[in-house]
């Protein structure tokens, strides 16, 4: 599976009423591959995708966000904006606002990752659901 194929995954498991934009901006590097939003809520993801985890667990997941990209997520998140970067293997997903992380180890991506569908979850929850 590729990542745009994973993000059109995770589209098709969304509820139909969060609004979900693949962003492609040509002339503006760094931005995020993804907006979403609800009448609750709003975010942006940027997505990365590895086919499978490394076969060793000392082995450390590499995680390549730009620098372009660390800085505009960064900078968005000290504006108070919901920005996050997704790590997705398979039908795992970890979610972090550690833009400045550049890899993970297998026990820390599997002790932080959940389910394709409890991330759609997470989503749907910022865009439709309220906080209390």
């Amino acid at each position: 599976m590729t990542e745009h194929k994973f993000i059109a995954k995770v589209h098709s498991l969304l509820n139909k009423e969060v609004f979900r934009w693949k962003i492609n901006d040509p002339y503006h590097g760094g931005v995020p591959d993804c907006f979403y939003s609800g009448p609750n809520g709003f975010c942006f993801m940027e997505y990365k995708y590895k086919d499978k985890k490394p076969a060793r667990q000392t082995t450390k997941i590499k995680f390549s966000l730009t620098e372009q990209q660390r800085a505009w997520l960064y900078k968005q998140h000290k504006f108070g904006i919901p920005v996050y970067a997704v790590l997705g293997i398979k039908n795992e997903v970890l979610l972090t606002q550690d833009f400045y992380k550049k890899e993970f180890s297998i026990q820390e991506f599997e002790e932080k990752a959940v389910h394709v569908k409890e991330f759609v979850n997470i989503i749907v929850n910022i865009c439709l659901h309220k906080s209390t």
